[in-house]
């Protein structure tokens, strides 16, 4: 088969033409699509987040994390467990607004003169500081009938011996809203009790406050 010079160079000139058709795209090109790609997730983003944040003026990591899923289970916001027994040097909340905290402890109390004592029996000192936590309202009375000391071996002691007076005694006292006053109790126990716990009374509730550090 013989082909003429013509066929011969119109075939020539077609495959030229295929070769050409196929070069990649200029490098300009394919950056410009990209840029655009990246701007409209930049927008969306935006929009995104604007719609999260709203009019608020929170910030949008603090916004971000509030949102985000908690795998543990739902965060639960401790409550004040009022009937627990209260540690020494801290503050115990009643119901009455009044706030109660056994300062000091001292055992044995060393008196001066003349006291009559049973040798299997001493005095201890309580400290305690009784503070009014409303911020209105008419003062709360405080008494010395309202306290008591209890021992590991089931004693009950009252406060206050009527033969020891001392100047910080608490007899009665009343607390206004916002204040706070710190006054002393005296007790007369047996020697070889343990586990000293001071019974607090307001209106109708009791709790119970730990009176000596255990050894």
């Amino acid at each position: 088969m013989s082909f003429s010079r013509e066929s011969r160079y119109r075939n020539i000139t077609s495959t030229g033409d295929v070769r050409r058709s196929g070069r990649p795209l200029p490098i300009g090109l394919i950056a410009a699509g990209v840029g655009v790609v990246l701007a409209l997730c930049c927008g969306c983003l935006g929009l995104f987040i604007g719609l999260q944040v709203g009019p608020g003026i929170q910030p949008v990591a603090d916004n971000f994390t509030t949102r985000l899923p908690s795998f543990g289970g739902p965060t639960l916001t401790p409550t004040v467990d009022r009937t627990s027994v209260v540690p020494l040097r801290k503050p115990g909340v009643m119901d009455s607004g009044l706030e109660l905290t056994v300062a000091g402890f001292q055992r044995p109390l060393r008196v001066q003169g003349s006291v009559p004592l049973p040798p299997d029996q001493q005095f201890v000192l309580v400290t305690v500081k009784i503070r009014n936590t409303k911020k209105t309202g008419n003062p709360i009375k405080v008494t010395s009938a309202d306290f008591k000391l209890t021992g590991g071996g089931g004693l009950t002691y009252a406060p206050n011996p009527k033969a020891l007076t001392i100047p910080n005694l608490l007899t009665e006292s009343n607390v206004a809203s916002g204040k706070e006053i710190e006054a002393e109790l005296i007790f007369q126990i047996a020697v070889n009790d343990w586990d000293l716990r001071l019974q607090f009374k307001s209106g109708d509730q009791t709790r119970t406050f730990v009176a000596e550090e255990s050894k």
